[in-house]
């Protein structure tokens, strides 16, 4: 029975994994018809059809996702959202659900990604975290856009979760633009879904996915020697979350 199940599950992972670029294809077409157009026109694009592409694969796939607390949100303001990186559900959950105007801030290694990387220069501002010159000039592009009216989306673990911990130590860097450029901190905490895709593995799993959001915390009047302090009331709110409600990680936080 267990090799029935694994064989099942394979074929499913499979077709997840086929969808995914079938759904990154398709946007491929929607962004290169934007590409030429100006940065709030081309988002604005991006946005609309991320939604659009994920509620699909999500629907094929699967997967439900329930989201608390998002009156929290106000459209018209600029946040640095901030959310946990469990595994590779993240980026599609938050293509799906994050209603508002903004930019993601990636990795530089993903525009070698095929299709993926053709789509990341429309949505994203890349930096490559082992050059302090992009890391600056990334921070630098991402300050001015926040005082332009155009949020931005960062895991601040910087990378995929991969420890049996609730989440990995942050980088500073979405908590020190926050702060000069003096918009809210908006944390997100997801939930529910570490079994559904194993961070070591290429395994999918259907589910409910879970998505709090959280206070958002003001950086008006704070000085930028205050962002290690930001950085770890942040951190602690988040981790409590997850501790408290993310009933996969209590049940078996191994399971990676």
């Amino acid at each position: 029975m267990r090799f029935i199940k694994n064989i099942i599950n394979l074929i499913y992972s499979g077709y997840c994994i086929v969808m995914f670029f079938v759904v990154l294809f398709l946007l491929m077409f929607v962004y290169g018809s934007v590409y030429f157009m100006n940065d709030r026109t081309r988002t604005l694009a991006a946005y609309g059809a991320n939604r659009i592409m994920t509620w699909a694969w999500f629907k094929i796939c699967g997967y439900s996702i329930e989201v608390e607390g998002w009156e929290k949100v106000d459209p018209a303001k600029t946040y640095m959202f901030v959310a946990n990186h469990t595994n590779m559900l993240d980026l599609p959950i938050t293509g799906f659900f994050l209603q508002h105007y903004y930019k993601t801030l990636v990795k530089n290694e993903l525009r070698y990604v095929p299709i993926f990387g053709f789509l990341i220069k429309i949505s994203s501002v890349k930096v490559d975290r082992s050059n302090p010159e992009s890391r600056k000039l990334s921070s630098q592009i991402i300050v001015d856009k926040l005082k332009h009216g155009i949020s931005f989306m960062i895991f601040p673990e910087g990378t995929r979760n991969k420890t049996d911990q609730p989440m990995k130590s942050f980088y500073s860097g979405a908590f020190k633009t926050a702060i000069l450029a003096q918009v809210p901190i908006q944390p997100m905490v997801y939930l529910d879904h570490r079994r559904l895709q194993p961070v070591r593995g290429y395994r999918f799993y259907p589910g409910h996915i879970r998505v709090r959001v959280l206070d958002a915390i003001e950086t008006k009047g704070m000085e930028y020697e205050q962002a290690d302090q930001l950085q770890d009331k942040v951190y602690k709110l988040m981790e409590s979350v997850i501790l408290k409600e993310d009933k996969n990680y209590k049940n078996n936080p191994q399971r990676v």
